[in-house]
């Protein structure tokens, strides 16, 4: 069974299972991996944010999250299992909650 991908700038498609999370930088997105791997792609948290549809999950104006990571949540921030950590806006805060 082959997994669906999803393309994310260039020549490139991911799964989004193997996302954990995608940064904003400007019109740049810094994508993470779950196995440890960073990608930077041309194409702007807006328009990812459309392709991938309900398995990203906006919590704030620069951060998408994969909601079947294994991340840790606080009040104002999460947490990757690598070390990496992004803020989560109070008023999107509602969209982690399932």
């Amino acid at each position: 069974m082959a997994m669906k991908t999803i393309h994310v700038g260039s020549r490139l498609h991911i799964a989004p299972e193997s996302i954990v999370f995608i940064k904003a930088d400007i019109s740049y997105s810094h994508i993470f991996l779950s196995d440890g791997r960073k990608i930077l792609v041309s194409t702007h948290l807006m328009k990812l944010e459309r392709r991938f549809g309900d398995k990203m999950v906006r919590v704030h104006r620069s951060y998408l999250v994969n909601p079947e990571a294994d991340i840790k949540i606080t009040e104002k921030e999460f947490t990757t299992p690598s070390g990496h950590k992004g803020l989560i806006s109070r008023r999107l805060k509602k969209n982690l909650m399932f």
